[in-house]
């Protein structure tokens, strides 16, 4: 009944408008209201549109037509998250696959930074020691790119993985792939995006963290450079986790209900002082010498 308005600014707003549409005419022509698409993007990232050059947010007929699929299967009694997810996996533009992708298209306010080899690798361990001082049953999962590389970082996860609600490492593991270990070791196939991504995902009850990088063709000889995402907000740590999740068990691996169950959770943001705390644990590490560091020049050890 809301979207049948007569106003002639409703006219001019009705998706056609290269610019799309304001959150006021997305809220009437779905039957919601800009409150609760406000709550939604919060909490899920949803619907994200685009930001236009002076700051504000514009949707087009497809966020319409995600927002109106939402509503069908919440009132067929599906969770909120669960839609959500179906219809983002239904409709996304991106391999599915690719953890950087899908927050660089959910969340775009995530804007990448080029950092070295050794900023990504003490990020990645502060994000792993955070989620062992915690001790809070977290869902932690890891892309390596290659089992060799995942190697290295073996003692670490295996702590991880011990008192974790579920840990996961996707890599190409060849024949050293074991679901069933823990950490689960998933292998990737052979056209996965994973395979040129690293990402690290520490996911608790009030508590996450997520860590996505790519690497950026460098010249023969020179140093490795990764465009990088590094983020405490929570919805765009639980969609880095479905993808991850979804990679798994893809290749056979069993996601636990405690773990599926962080997911789904609501869960509270992550206070500022726990990601002030994240970012000191990374600072402190980067006064360590490289080679304690885990970082041996290009070698792509971690």
């Amino acid at each position: 009944m809301t979207g049948t308005s007569t106003s002639s600014s409703t006219g001019s707003s009705t998706g056609t408008s290269g610019e799309g549409v304001s959150i006021g005419v997305l809220a009437a022509r779905t039957g919601l209201t800009p409150a609760v698409l406000r709550t939604w993007e919060n909490r899920f990232g949803f619907p994200a549109g685009q930001r236009t050059a002076t700051g504000h947010r514009r949707f087009d007929d497809d966020d319409v037509e995600r927002v109106r699929q939402v509503v069908a299967a919440r009132e067929a009694g599906v969770s909120l998250q669960a839609a959500i997810d179906s219809v983002l996996s239904r409709t996304s533009r991106r391999g599915r696959s690719s953890v950087h992708a899908v927050l660089g298209a959910r969340f775009p306010e995530l804007r990448p930074h080029r950092m070295s080899r050794r900023s990504l690798v003490a990020l990645s361990h502060a994000v792993e020691d955070e989620a062992l001082a915690r001790a809070d049953r977290p869902l932690v999962l890891g892309a390596f790119q290659e089992g060799h590389r995942y190697a290295h970082s073996r003692p670490r996860w295996d702590e991880l993985a011990r008192t974790a609600s579920w840990a996961a490492v996707v890599a190409d593991f060849g024949d050293d792939a074991d679901v069933a270990a823990r950490p689960a070791r998933c292998q990737l196939p052979e056209d996965s995006e994973l395979r040129r991504e690293w990402t690290v995902v520490a996911l608790g009850h009030d508590h996450a963290a997520v860590v996505s990088a790519w690497e950026v063709p460098a010249p023969t000889g020179g140093r490795p450079v990764f465009e990088s995402v590094v983020s405490t907000h929570r919805p765009a740590v639980v969609a880095a986790a479905r993808v991850l999740t979804d990679v798994a068990t893809d290749a056979g691996a069993t996601l636990p209900a405690e773990a599926a169950a962080l997911l789904d959770a609501p869960g509270v943001p992550t206070p500022a002082t726990d990601a002030d705390r994240l970012w000191w644990r990374a600072l402190t590490r980067l006064d360590v010498p490289d080679a304690d560091l885990g970082v041996s020049g290009s070698a792509g050890r971690r």
